[in-house]
């Protein structure tokens, strides 16, 4: 019965070690964003660390999703109406070339990366197409949007992480 005992209070306290490793480096206590592709369709090359000390949406879409369609105009719209945050895109699992022609057709000028496999959105933790992961200043992730989102929906998410 006391091994028993001893096992969950280690299992407690490894448990809360990860909950703390998982949330270093950000003031706000949010779970730290996985590392962004490397592979650029437009714009710069971005990193978690050139983006930090402002809001961040990153918006995971495909050129083949039709809810992602339905999105695209809010976030263009999104991307005109930003004060010291950003946008960074990732096409998910698509052919460079329709990718491309999406970001064209609706006059996306942030920078824009490639998940040809999937790994990325496989670690930002997702089920489904469109999903937009907002991060604080400080690269916690702050909230998790599924589904087609509105600029107000954007907006308010973006205000909310700060």
């Amino acid at each position: 019965m006391r091994r028993l005992l001893y096992l969950a209070v280690a299992v407690g306290a490894i448990g809360l070690i990860a909950l703390e490793v998982a949330t270093a480096g950000s003031s706000s206590g949010a779970k730290q964003a996985p590392a962004l592709p490397k592979q650029v369709l437009q714009g710069p090359p971005v990193t978690l660390a050139k983006l930090q000390g402002k809001p961040v949406l990153i918006d995971f879409w495909a050129s083949w999703c039709e809810p992602c369609r339905e999105e695209a105009p809010e976030i263009a719209r999104l991307q005109h109406s930003l004060a010291g945050a950003a946008i960074v895109g990732i096409d998910y699992t698509d052919q460079e070339e329709n990718a491309r022609s999406f970001i064209h057709k609706y006059g996306w000028t942030f920078p824009v990366l490639s998940d040809p496999d999937g790994i990325y959105g496989a670690r930002f933790g997702f089920s489904g197409l469109p999903t937009a992961v907002v991060l604080d200043p400080d690269g916690g992730v702050s909230a998790t949007l599924r589904g087609p989102q509105s600029l107000t929906d954007f907006r308010r998410a973006m205000r909310e992480a700060g």
